[in-house]
């Protein structure tokens, strides 16, 4: 079965109905109509691979970031940079996909991406990368082990609170000495005010 968003606009076009007509002799004729336009829903575009580009803000921080301090770009070089940027993001991703696509797989995957950077002469980059992708997969770790220990010690702290219910219940002495404590703090206080206002 075809993928409908990769059908031929032609194939998708229907001839109207054909209508009849009488003539004065009452003969009648009938007339076919031009093929009428598919609705608007039925066709589907995918995007131009060739207009996608990074963000010319990304561009520029990596520009100023490899290049001399002394070095301006015109609007027109980091325009030119963003369009080569994204001609080789798609070049590497489609090669990245024959590589998934061999071993019949569906996602691309890290090892995908560094094979076709070697296939494509690009090898220079590959312990860069490496280093990149390792770095990253520990910062993963990090955060997932983190996630799981503040899991853990929730769990815990929600175990203690609700033993600690069930064993102490508050009583009436424990809240009044509270209230106590904080009338004491506020007249302490109070005496300061007092000698402020007589200066």
């Amino acid at each position: 079965m075809a993928d409908p968003s990769t059908t031929d606009a032609a194939a998708d076009v229907t001839a109207a109905p054909a209508f009849s007509t009488t003539d004065d002799n009452n003969n009648a004729t009938t007339a076919a109509t031009t093929p009428k336009a598919p609705a608007s829903s039925t066709i589907t575009t995918a995007p131009n691979a060739m207009e996608f580009e990074p963000p010319l803000a990304c561009v520029r921080r990596i520009l100023k970031h490899a290049l001399p301090s002394s070095t301006s770009v015109g609007k027109d070089a980091s325009a030119a940079f963003a369009r080569a940027c994204g001609i080789f993001i798609i070049y590497i991703t489609a090669c990245a996909n024959d590589f998934a696509r061999e071993h019949k797989r569906q996602t691309i995957t890290a090892a995908d991406v560094l094979a076709a950077v070697r296939e494509l002469d690009f090898e220079e980059f590959t312990p860069d990368m490496t280093r990149f992708l390792e770095h990253h997969r520990a910062l993963e770790k990090d955060k997932k082990d983190q996630k799981e220990a503040e899991k853990a010690e929730r769990q815990e702290a929600e175990k203690q609170g609700k033993s600690g219910e069930e064993e102490e219940t508050p009583s009436v002495g424990a809240s009044s000495s509270k209230a106590e404590e904080e009338e004491e703090e506020e007249e302490e206080m109070a005496p300061e005010d007092d000698e402020e206002e007589d200066e």
